[in-house]
């Protein structure tokens, strides 16, 4: 993919091509304390293997032995390093300065459209991979319609962040991801994300004229907004059970971002201590935010926990203190109901907007996609159709970029 790495010739500050690589020390010392790390003892909760109490023992045993004698990290390295992967430093004013890692397709198309594609918690870069491969078979640079900017989050993945005496809140992510876009040299730009990237995405089309749209892949209500009256809106049976499903997660599976938020620097001490914890937490996520008639494979979990261990992820990437802090202090993130938005449905993921409601309070609506299968992680699990979506939506708006 040597040939899409051309910087544009109107980037103002020129990043610096990077090579992902992970030192035999580091992979020796991970080996070392994931075959140390003890599997705690059956009991009845543990024992279920239904989800509803989490991860099972047999699921984390299972996942321990393949991670230790049949997983292969340096395939996963492979396939980051086989996109064009770079680093910038950007300048905040409050974070100071803010080494940022991204990957990218770069085109030779002087009217490519620069997309900006955010991921969320536990995810990383690494989700929009599949759609990077798929984008390189479809086109040449020279016919490549868009620039690809994949980054990995302030304080997520390869990313760096503010100092140890600052917060990285949602807001401060936002302005960063912005910047990153200018000091590439674009002016116009669409926002495309998931979980935490769609809040991103959302405040960005708010707080940055050169965001001109976006498309998000999770949608909900702000705190102070209220659902469309239901006599005068029709639910499909399918959005019915999706919405009894979401009420259902936010009783039963809300907890772990109640203790991002209120607790981050315990739970952050606490993955973070040996490789099979955070298999544990993240993995979960992995599992349930999934469409179950098509996991995730075991590989591919295995190797977003490995890349979270090695670039050491989860203690940083805690953006729940803020976005929790906000959501119980009834604090909106709002989204631009000027700008054409673009929102792709997933039945399996844990939130969603029905179709008659979205229509109703975005006039701005400018692509519904609903979709039979898929959850959280869209762009993992159904890279060819989150793909088409996006194009699609592109193909709507370009002409304001």
């Amino acid at each position: 993919m040597a040939n899409f790495n051309t910087i544009p010739a109107t980037t103002t500050i020129k990043p610096e091509p990077f090579t992902l690589y992970v030192p035999d020390k580091d992979l020796a010392e991970f080996h070392d304390l994931l075959k140390l790390s003890k599997i705690g003892p059956s009991t009845w909760w543990n024992q279920q293997t239904d989800g509803r109490f989490g991860v099972s023992r047999e699921w984390l045993s299972h996942a321990k032995e393949t991670w230790l004698n049949k997983f292969d990290w340096c395939a996963h390295e492979a396939q980051i390093n086989s996109v064009p992967n770079f680093k910038i430093t950007i300048h905040d004013h409050e974070a100071g300065d803010v080494r940022i890692h991204f990957a990218a397709l770069f085109s030779k198309r002087d009217d490519a459209v620069p997309v900006l594609f955010l991921h969320g918690y536990p995810g990383s870069f690494m989700e929009f991979l599949p759609m990077m491969r798929l984008l390189v078979e479809k086109y040449t640079p020279e016919m490549l319609p868009y620039h690809v900017i994949v980054p990995s989050l302030p304080d997520y993945g390869l990313s760096g962040g503010a100092s140890e005496d600052l917060e990285m809140t949602l807001d401060r992510a936002a302005r960063i991801m912005n910047q990153l876009m200018l000091d590439l040299g674009f002016d116009g730009y669409i926002a495309q994300g998931g979980d935490l990237g769609s809040m991103l995405a959302r405040m960005m089309s708010v707080e940055y004229k050169e965001c001109k749209a976006l498309h998000v892949n999770m949608l909900v209500l702000n705190t102070d907004e209220t659902p469309p009256a239901p006599e005068t809106h029709d639910i499909t049976p399918e959005e019915a059970a999706h919405l009894e499903r979401s009420e259902r997660w936010q009783e039963t599976g809300f907890a772990y971002a109640l203790e991002h938020g209120t607790r981050p620097s315990t739970i952050g001490l606490v993955v973070s201590s040996n490789p099979l914890a955070l298999l544990a937490w993240i993995g979960e996520k992995h599992l349930e935010w999934t469409d179950p008639r098509h996991p995730l494979p075991l590989d591919t979990i295995l190797g977003m926990a490995s890349f979270y261990w090695f670039t050491s992820t989860f203690p940083r990437g805690l953006y729940h203190a803020a976005l929790v802090k906000n959501i119980l202090a009834g604090k909106r993130h709002p989204i631009s109901k000027e700008k054409p938005l673009g929102y792709s449905q997933y039945p399996y993921d844990m939130a969603m907007l029905p179709e008659s409601w979205a229509r109703e309070i975005y006039p701005n609506l400018a692509l519904f996609s609903r979709h039979t299968q898929g959850g959280h992680f869209a762009a993992l699990e159904m890279p060819e159709a989150f793909l088409d979506d996006v194009e699609e939506f592109i193909g709507r708006v370009r002409d304001i970029i």
